[in-house]
């Protein structure tokens, strides 16, 4: 059965490929296609648009807590 992850794990998986010594490229360029992200050779500009990306999530996370308050 094939596991279905949300953008948040997608974004964390990201994250944990881009921290590696060398990322595997082809992954980097799959999970940031899958999130809609612009791809970039260059891994600091890439990291940057992730962590954007991961700002938005939580912070739309956190909103949608406190307005259930």
């Amino acid at each position: 059965m094939a596991r279905v992850c949300t953008k948040q794990q997608d974004l964390e998986m990201l994250v944990d490929e881009l921290m590696k010594d060398q990322p595997n490229k082809n992954m980097v360029k799959k999970l940031s296609d899958k999130l809609g992200m612009n791809y970039s050779v260059d891994p600091l500009t890439q990291m940057n648009t992730v962590l954007q990306s991961m700002n938005s999530v939580y912070l739309r996370q956190q909103t949608k807590k406190e307005l259930e308050n």
